[in-house]
């Protein structure tokens, strides 16, 4: 099966099809916003949603990625392939395609994502395997941060998804020229402060957002590395 990939920056078109269809089956609810909330981010012009259709014009996967123009960092914020299409090496296009378009179009100082740890005390296995999922973002070069990482809640603090890791797909050389196992903080503290606020509704204050940026802002910058730091 042959695959086309599409890229969409404004709400409408594949992206009801791809969220019920792609995205829905991939994510536990608590870690998936609405299809609103995406749409409104495709038409502030800060988002923009890749989708692969195979030749009858049905999604078959598709990454989502938001811009903070504020920070200069680039989430990819979802990336799913449909059950039927796993294993074929779709997702590893994707996320090729993603990563050189919005490199292209934002020029970020960072790419990052976030992924639930193998190591998590509830793993959602029925969305899929969190340790071959880790494996396929390190073979394409990640590095995971060494942080008290969650996923702020969609939706208030207490919703936040506990176990999760931070990823870096892409860092400008200026952020690790002191040292390539490091990273420097400033942008992303800079993009969390603003992660947080849009997804809970106030600014982050509590004791875990607070060791999170203070993790952030360590001195020498944050470690990081090839594999989960708590495995």
């Amino acid at each position: 099966m042959k695959y086309r990939i599409m890229e969409q920056t404004r709400p409408g078109g594949l992206l009801g099809q791809v969220y019920r269809e792609v995205l829905v089956p991939a994510f536990p609810a608590n870690e998936l916003e609405s299809e609103t909330g995406i749409a409104e981010t495709l038409e502030a012009g800060l988002g923009s949603l890749l989708v692969a259709v195979d030749d009858a014009g049905r999604p078959a996967g598709a990454a989502f990625g938001r811009w903070s123009t504020a920070s200069r960092v680039h989430m990819l914020t979802y990336l799913a392939v449909h059950p039927a299409t796993r294993g074929h090496g779709l997702g590893g296009r994707l996320l090729r395609d993603a990563l050189e378009s919005w490199r292209e179009r934002y020029d970020p100082c960072l790419v990052v994502a976030e992924i639930e740890s193998p190591n998590a005390p509830a793993v959602h296995e029925a969305y899929g395997d969190p340790r071959r999922r880790l494996a396929f973002y390190e073979a394409a070069g990640a590095r995971v941060l060494d942080l008290p990482y969650f996923q702020p809640g969609i939706g208030g603090p207490h919703l936040r998804v506990k176990g999760m890791l931070l990823l870096v797909l892409h860092a400008d050389p200026s952020f690790t020229q002191q040292r390539p196992d490091r990273l420097a903080g400033k942008a992303l503290r800079t993009f969390m402060e603003e992660y947080l606020e849009a997804s809970e509704g106030r600014k982050p204050a509590d004791w875990d957002a607070q060791a999170l940026l203070k993790a952030i802002d360590q001195a020498g910058g944050i470690p990081m590395a090839r594999k989960d730091p708590g495995s």
